[in-house]
């Protein structure tokens, strides 16, 4: 066999093979953090929309809209916790620290958001939560 024809399927083998590896371990993690993290801000907007809707956090007769879009924005907000903390790679962790972006914090602001009844202490709250996530 031509030693040339096996050079070339041996090179063509290790660029598949690294080419498969950067694509699992760095390129759908971090497509999966972005999603993630969009996803959660619409939730936000959302919630924020229907609460200017419903007349704030103290009408006990608002649709069950407003609470389900909570429900959606604290899961993908602890969505978001678990790709940072375990899926995306070391360096994409790093450029987020660099960049001030911390899932925890948002979590931690959207946690007991639907006991607050102060509406402008939720606005503040969700704001802070999209900054932290740097979707502002």
């Amino acid at each position: 066999m031509d030693t040339s024809l096996l050079v070339a399927a041996g090179a063509s083998f290790l660029a598949g093979l690294l080419g498969y590896i950067i694509a699992r371990l760095w390129i759908k993690p971090v497509a999966r953090y972005i999603a993630t993290r969009r996803k959660l801000d619409r939730e936000l907007v959302r919630y924020q929309a229907a609460m200017a809707t419903a007349g704030g956090p103290e009408n006990r007769n608002a649709p069950s809209k407003k609470g389900d879009t909570l429900r959606k924005a604290r899961k993908h907000a602890m969505d978001l916790v678990s790709c940072y903390g375990s899926d995306i790679p070391y360096w994409y962790r790093l450029l987020l620290d660099s960049r001030s972006e911390s899932p925890d914090k948002a979590s931690g602001l959207l946690a007991n958001l639907s006991r607050i009844r102060d509406t402008e202490t939720v606005k503040t709250r969700i704001d802070s939560a999209r900054k932290a996530i740097r979707r502002q």
